[in-house]
């Protein structure tokens, strides 16, 4: 767990509503409403982790930040998840529960796993309940979509930039593309060493 103090906020004059700052927020906490017929960017306090994101990619420089009245507090307890459904997710993801997979906010594999079996469906409810992608924004995506798409999840593209999709890697590359480079990269006997000592296994 940790104590957030600071929460973006808008200057509603020098905002012109171009929607940068609500298609880049990772959680979703940003949207455009109507004042005075024109559109402004709107933060909601209870999901803003103060990121600086925002901040730093308006180009009207229309948000800043400010002391919140309270902390707002981050985390989910990994300790409540038992270590079958902890292990399954993390078996066909191919990760161990103490992976670090944000190191800006040190958020573990098994905080994001907490987070899928309470009810986190997307990257943006993973990075509400966890603080995961709430530091730089770009680093952890693919570990956290690789443990959603491990719990059987279909994700469907962010609304925003929020993500563009997931690397590539040694277990989903497709069998024809490893035949064809294993000569040259060796890649067959890499994934059958990796096979045999990282958790998962084949699919």
């Amino acid at each position: 767990m940790r104590l957030e103090s600071q929460v973006s906020v808008v200057d509603r004059e020098k905002c012109i509503g171009c929607k940068t700052c609500a298609q880049i927020c990772p959680v979703e906490a940003i949207r455009l409403e109507k004042a005075n017929g024109k559109a402004k960017a709107l933060i909601d306090g209870k999901y803003c982790q103060a990121c600086g994101i925002c901040v730093s990619r308006c180009p009207e420089k229309a948000i800043g930040m400010r002391l919140r009245s309270a902390p707002l507090e981050i985390g989910i307890d990994a300790m409540k998840i038992s270590d079958k459904e902890m292990h399954t997710i993390c078996e066909a993801a191919h990760m161990y529960p103490d992976q670090i997979v944000c190191y800006c906010r040190r958020v573990q594999v098994k905080e994001i796993v907490a987070a899928i079996l309470a009810g986190a469906k997307t990257p943006e409810e993973v990075a509400r309940m966890t603080g995961a992608r709430t530091g730089c924004g770009v680093l952890c995506i693919n570990g956290v979509i690789r443990l959603l798409r491990a719990s059987g999840l279909e994700l469907k593209q962010a609304a925003g930039y929020q993500w563009y999709g997931n690397t590539i890697s040694i277990w989903t590359l497709p069998d024809d593309i490893m035949k064809k480079f294993d000569e040259e990269f060796y890649l067959i006997r890499d994934r059958k060493a990796i096979d045999e000592v990282f958790p998962g296994g084949k699919k």
